[in-house]
């Protein structure tokens, strides 16, 4: 098996015990690709050092609404503005194994709890503080400030590839980012811009959102791989992206593991 994962792009490197701790605990010797990745996150997100599941971001609003996404060699499965679960990339897999690719809001809430997920107390006094701080800035904002606070905002997920006989596996989760409105949907749920995997391998991204969604951000470090190879492959894709956004890209294939950022990105890796 050959895994990657990471804590979000900004997470300091001192966080990389914690996402090698997930790496570790999640990771069983029988696993396929697809189930490393998906335990691996999940540890992730019950972790409440990370924005996802628990010690996810609140909106602006004070609620908690979260993205999760997943992809085998066959299908991909998502959910968007996801509440009350306590592990979204669950409901993202109950997704991959439906008639469906991405289901938001409300309705993916439902069938999560129908499938039986647990809900969780997913704000915690640290996300409660980072909000006061926000809405502190915010009064007497005009538009244009509130939308340069938003552009200047990092948004922090977790995100894990795989590779292991024959097949690679993406999984990312995220809480959303700061100086988010209710029903905010990032890259991380949307495929080719915050997870990937096709045939040079897996690809997952994390960072600014917005900008990851125009430059589909895993689909084009996917692409450059044939002929770069797997670390320079995410290096072009760091190098051309602009650098007043955050980019972290984590990457597998049958040869090597491999990552790049922008800004500092917690990590862990299994080889």
């Amino acid at each position: 098996m050959k895994l990657i994962a990471h804590g979000g792009v900004g997470s300091p490197r001192d966080k990389d015990k914690k996402v090698e701790r997930a790496v570790k605990k999640g990771f069983k010797e029988e696993m396929s690709a697809f189930q490393a990745v998906i335990a691996v996150v999940e540890r992730l997100e019950n972790d409440p050092s990370f924005n996802a599941g628990t010690g996810s971001k609140l909106r602006l609003d004070g609620s908690v609404q979260m993205d999760a996404a997943v992809q085998s060699q066959e299908n991909v499965g998502a959910v968007a503005c996801i509440e009350q679960i306590k592990n979204p990339i669950r409901a993202a897999e109950i997704v991959h194994d439906s008639p469906y690719v991405l289901l938001v809001g409300e309705p993916a809430t439902d069938i999560a709890e129908k499938n039986d997920l647990k809900k969780g107390e997913l704000i915690t006094e640290k996300r409660k503080k980072e909000l006061e701080e926000k809405r502190e800035k915010l009064k007497g904002s005009k538009m244009k400030d509130i939308k340069d606070l938003y552009e200047k905002s990092q948004g922090g997920t977790v995100g894990c590839v795989a590779y292991e006989k024959g097949k690679a596996a993406a999984a990312v989760s995220t809480g959303g980012t700061s100086y988010c409105i209710r029903g905010r949907v990032g890259d991380s749920p949307l495929h080719g811009a915050g997870f990937y995997v096709g045939k040079n391998g897996a690809v997952v991204a994390t960072g600014k959102g917005e900008e990851i969604i125009k430059q589909l951000s895993s689909k084009k470090c996917h692409d450059l791989i044939r002929e770069h190879g797997i670390e320079q492959a995410c290096k072009i894709t760091v190098d051309d992206f602009p650098e007043d956004h955050s980019l972290g890209l984590i990457a597998v294939n049958e040869e090597r593991t491999a990552s790049a950022d922008n800004r500092e990105m917690a990590r862990g890796v299994l080889e």
